[in-house]
């Protein structure tokens, strides 16, 4: 059989939230706002105090210097205007939507928000207080606008009203025309994320938390007036928010405030309201882990109570703030305290250089063994006029008494407590450009850059602290913030392009990677880097073919970020590059080679036909020449064969004609012979 628990009531619900904030308050409103209040001293140079009243005053600044020259390293890398941050895409196709969620989710930080002064706080509040806090949230935020109107038909007035979500505040009809005239109010939806810096006291945890991710309570303790507890609270009365307490904590006694506005000389024991309702109470935000219905299943609620009344109650899936230890101490919330270690060092600085200090007053002014009766005037031993005359009845009466000599380890342990300082706090002269013998004749470039490289390690665990721990969360949680409550459709310049954004329509993500150069010179070797690759790829016939027009485009987009010009007015977007069009006078020197060529090539052409054709003349030469000596060997031949036949018909003929005359008698060969002429 389960085992059934209680279901807690709003009695046995504020008991353990009393609980949770007694144990919290009385931890961290004791050890740790003590250790806060000194460091503030500390860091203001109110501390340590002279140890008598006529020594000298001064105090060393070695906290402040330690934790203003950290905090100008680590917030000039991450908010100098650079892309820290970028969304990694998922696949191939979501570069572009990647891109645009990296660009509107700088737009929220930097834009909507102060990111340089959200920074600024969280980095300050680490370096001096443990942890610094950033409290991220969607804001529901409304605000009002009149517009009036004059002589609009009444439905038309009831269509604008319906359709564009207007709210009439007053009208006044004309009966003569049927118009209407008036004012309406128009709701302006300014809904945001929001990001607070939240002060170290205003922030409680459980004592034995490891991280605020493990955490089972969180609180923000904040102060408000009663007007807003009553806007906070449904159904609690008048009398109910007068009587809610301010837990014992106000401006007079909190040691933190007291520290942070001690320059200003405020006197908080005067601040008095003039309003009942205008007084401040204090009401607690908590977000506990525990078992409200009684299930066994605890989970993450917020609840915000004011004295014993519970304002509102909601069950939640993350807690809203996001910290920053600059100094981590593995399996605890807190850790260690930057500026506190510097507090030893200001100590014996001060200590060295007050005495070196009064030692060199006393010498220039000593004090002086006066013989009785010796002074005609004593009034003029006191003046210490310079060039002043002292009037003596006796040349030895007045003698200075013997003065201690400085001791010469002095300066050798104020150099011993700077490297020590150099050592503690990660921030040496070489990386401030203070050391005169680092830039010398024998230290070449890179010996300097190899010495600020090393030097600037501690700074770099600090920053990568910083990117891991607070930057990368912040961007995450924004995007989650947005993707879940931005209902409106935006329009953000993305690489010189104005894009249309809906962020309801993104997918989760849960990678971003974070761009951080803070070594000496880091940057502009990079975009010296991509120059040179540049060149090489511009320049190398073999890399041309991979190296196009996009492709220079990025390079050159990245160079300018790289040296800190973010302006896209520099560069064409990629989309309205257009080829590049040839030049006027070679397209003429072109057109004159074409014709040229032209000319010539017809020329080459018209000579090629020429021997084509007296090639081809003297070939037709030729044959007519050999078919000339065959028509002549064919004729000799012929008049031979018609000789030969000739001959031969001749000597036939002649032959017939003896046979005949033989045939025939002598007479009538005779007259035969008489009568042929041939015979």
């Amino acid at each position: 059989m389960a085992k059934k628990f209680k279901k807690l009531s709003d009695e046995d619900l504020l008991v353990k939230l009393d609980e949770n904030l007694k144990s919290g308050i009385s931890n961290y409103d004791t050890v740790l706002s003590k250790e806060r209040a000194d460091v503030l001293d500390y860091y203001h140079g109110k501390l340590p105090k002279p140890m008598h009243s006529g020594n000298s005053r001064y105090t060393s600044m070695d906290v402040w210097d330690a934790v203003e020259s950290c905090k100008a390293v680590i917030l000039e890398t991450f908010a100098a205007g650079n892309e820290i941050a970028t969304f990694v895409p998922s696949q191939a196709d979501d570069v572009e939507m990647a891109k645009v969620a990296t660009v509107y989710t700088d737009y929220v930080i930097f834009r909507q928000n102060e990111g340089f002064d959200v920074f600024s706080q969280v980095l300050h509040d680490g370096l001096m207080s443990r942890v610094g806090l950033a409290k991220v949230y969607w804001d529901k935020c409304y605000e009002d606008q009149e517009e009036t109107f004059s002589d609009i038909p009444v439905d038309d007035l009831d269509m604008a009203l319906e359709t564009n979500g207007l709210e009439l505040k007053d009208a006044k009809a004309d009966p003569a025309t049927g118009t209407v005239s008036g004012t309406v109010v128009r709701r302006l939806n300014k809904s945001q994320v929001r990001i607070d810096p939240i002060p170290p006291e205003e922030f409680l945890i459980a004592t034995t938390a490891k991280s605020l991710r493990d955490a089972n309570f969180v609180a923000h303790r904040v102060r408000k007036t009663v007007a807003e507890v009553m806007k906070m609270g449904k159904g609690l009365s008048i009398e109910d928010a007068k009587n809610i307490p301010t837990d014992g904590v106000s401006d007079s006694t909190d040691p933190d405030k007291q520290a942070r506005f001690q320059d200003l000389n405020t006197g908080f024991e005067n601040d008095t309201e003039t309003q009942e309702q205008m007084r401040e109470v204090t009401v607690h935000e908590c977000y506990i882990r525990i078992d409200i219905e009684g299930n066994g299943y605890p989970k993450l609620w917020k609840i915000t109570k004011a004295g014993k009344h519970i304002l509102d109650k909601e069950e939640i899936d993350r807690i809203p703030f996001i910290p920053f230890v600059p100094m981590p101490i593995p399996h605890a919330f807190y850790g260690s305290n930057y500026a506190s270690k510097v507090i030893p060092i200001q100590n014996a600085r001060t200590v060295l250089m007050r005495g070196i200090l009064d030692h060199t007053v006393h010498t220039n002014n000593p004090r002086y063994q006066v013989v009785k009766g010796a002074l005609v005037n004593p009034r003029e031993m006191l003046e210490n006029r310079i060039g002043g005359l002292v009037n003596v009845t006796r040349p030895d009466g007045i003698m200075p008494l013997q003065q201690a000599s400085l001791n010469p380890f002095v300066f050798q342990t104020i150099q011993l407590l700077d490297e020590d300082k150099e050592d503690t706090t990660g921030v040496s002269k070489l990386s401030q450009g203070l050391n005169k013998d680092a830039v010398s004749k024998q230290n070449s470039q890179g010996m300097v850059e190899q010495l600020v490289g090393l030097s600037q390690q501690r700074q770099k665990i600090i920053a990568r602290n910083f990117a891991n721990q607070f930057v990368v969360p912040l961007y995450l949680e924004v995007y989650k913030l947005v993707i879940e409550n931005e209902d409106q459709q935006r329009v953000i310049e993305v690489a010189g392009n104005y894009v249309e954004v809906n962020p309801q329509a993104w997918e989760a993500r849960t990678d971003v990677t974070v761009a951080l150069k803070l070594g000496y010179g880091e940057k502009e070797r990079d975009a010296a880097q991509l120059m040179g690759l540049h060149q090489f790829l511009s320049q190398d016939p073999k890399a041309q073919p991979f190296y196009d027009v996009p492709q220079a485009h990025a390079v050159i987009s990245d160079y300018l970020k790289m040296i800190g010009i973010k302006d896209s007015k520099y560069l064409k977007a990629i989309q309205e590059v257009q080829p590049p069009q040839p030049d006027p006078v070679m397209v003429a020197e072109l057109e004159k080679l074409k014709a040229e060529t032209a000319a010539l090539t017809q020329q080459s052409q018209l000579e090629m036909m020429k021997q084509q054709f007296d090639q081809q003349m003297a070939e037709m030469k030729l044959q007519v020449d050999k078919a000339n000596e065959m028509i002549k060997l064919m004729t000799q031949q012929r008049d031979m064969e018609r000789k030969e036949f000739e001959a031969k018909s001749r000597h036939e003929i002649g032959m017939r004609e003896l046979t005949l005359m033989e045939s025939q008698d002598p007479n009538e060969v005779k007259q035969t012979q008489i009568v042929s002429p041939n015979g």
